[in-house]
């Protein structure tokens, strides 16, 4: 019966994964009891940022409630995770962001090149472009703690302990892509391949920089530049307060239709990019910590 819980390690991976989940959906269950109770939260629409800014928080601190926890059992550190604590916004969290912005711009710039978008003027200007601004930037940084911490953190660590780290990376990412394509409306092959090679993508800056920084700075900045700075679609909406008044125009697999510029077809040909620049600039594997 032993063997059946427990290896050389102690609790075996797929075990401890159980537990996680099982305080992360618990928390989510009593959150979702206990915060309408106290906060009357008023319905929002689905790409609006303050409850977008509400809905992360509280899933940022689901999570690292339940990574806590599981550090706690393990006798392990945040960083054996993945999660970065001191340097959450240090260097690699800066080159991320450069990652994100550059990559989001690329793509829009191969889809205006074939006269699938243009730029019509801002959308917003004066105080209401600034607080708008600031509001998108605090939303996209708590998505981007939330999934990272959610989806590459203990779960990927973890899973990897079991079977492998690519194997685990591979796994996360088909789930990550799943998630976006079910639990969305107007949702795409497209948008499916591109969300699961965007996690896989996040999962080898994991790998090779030892740390979610740089995949935190990236993912806050790769949605802010689709939704605000670009001004794109999302599940057949335009951010509320997006900067510019936008023309999308001709076929959805160059703009990506109502699913925007993540749907073109273009975002494949940017993904190839970064991973073959990526695996160039950063060849040491520094990840994960918890089998080496």
């Amino acid at each position: 019966m032993r063997n059946i819980f427990f290896n050389s390690r102690g609790l075996r991976a797929g075990w401890r994964l159980v537990i996680f989940v099982g305080i992360f959906l618990g928390l989510g269950l009593a959150a979702s009891w206990i915060v309408p109770r106290i906060f009357h939260p008023k319905e929002r629409s689905f790409l609006e940022p303050v409850g977008t800014i509400s809905e992360d928080l509280l899933a940022l601190i689901e999570v690292v409630v339940a990574t806590w926890i599981m550090a706690r059992i393990e006798h392990r550190r945040f960083l054996d995770y993945g999660v970065p604590v001191r340097n959450a916004f240090g260097s690699l969290f800066w080159v991320g962001v450069a990652w994100g912005i550059a990559s989001t711009s690329l793509l829009v710039g191969l889809i205006a090149a074939f006269g699938g978008y243009r730029i019509l003027g801002l959308a917003i200007h004066g105080g209401t472009l600034w607080y708008f601004a600031g509001l998108w930037i605090v939303a996209n940084l708590l998505i981007g703690f939330a999934e990272e911490l959610q989806f590459r953190a203990y779960l990927l660590a973890t899973l990897a302990d079991g079977i492998g780290f690519w194997a685990a990376a591979i796994l996360l990412s088909i789930g990550f892509g799943a998630l976006h394509y079910f639990l969305k409306p107007h949702e795409r092959w497209e948008d499916f391949a591109s969300t699961g090679l965007l996690g896989l993508f996040v999962c080898l800056t994991l790998r090779r920089t030892g740390s979610l920084a740089f995949a935190i700075g990236f993912h806050a900045a790769f949605d802010l530049a689709n939704l605000f700075l670009w001004s794109g679609q999302n599940a057949g909406e335009y951010a509320v307060g997006h900067l510019l008044e936008t023309r999308w125009q001709g076929p959805q697999w160059l703009t990506g239709g109502l699913l925007g510029p993540e749907a073109s077809r273009m975002v494949f040909v940017v993904i190839a990019l970064m991973f073959g620049i990526f695996d160039r600039c950063y060849r040491h594997k520094n990840f994960p910590r918890l089998v080496e």
